[in-house]
């Protein structure tokens, strides 16, 4: 399975931290976006959902994994876009999100608590 890490400038200081989650799991992983805080050109959730949008329904990757301060922003701005099947999610939801409900897109409340 092919994942894209995906993160704006809000939760860029997290993005090794989702980086690290899927090492390890036999997937090919592209970290796509902001690495670091306040990086030129910063990117907002909207910028980051077209490109989500973009990387799946050109078949780049099968996953995109994004999300901000409540995940709320990103999880909006993919869902606008057909072929773009976002969730919030805890662990338990990971599992049965892309099993059951054939989602390709997650959204992390990486900045939250």
């Amino acid at each position: 399975m092919r994942f894209a890490v995906i993160n704006e400038t809000s939760s860029a200081h997290r993005n090794s931290d989702t980086l690290a989650a899927l090492v390890g799991g036999g997937h090919e992983t592209f970290n796509v976006d902001m690495t670091e805080w306040g990086a030129q050109p910063e990117l907002s959730y909207i910028h980051t959902g077209l490109k989500t949008a973009i990387f799946l329904n050109l078949k780049l990757v099968d996953f995109a994994c994004g999300g901000f301060g409540t995940g709320h922003g990103y999880l909006n701005s993919a869902l606008q876009y057909p072929g773009v099947f976002c969730h919030i999610l805890n662990d338990l939801d990971a599992w049965l999100f892309a099993r059951i409900n054939a989602g390709n897109c997650i959204s992390l409340a990486v900045n939250h608590g």
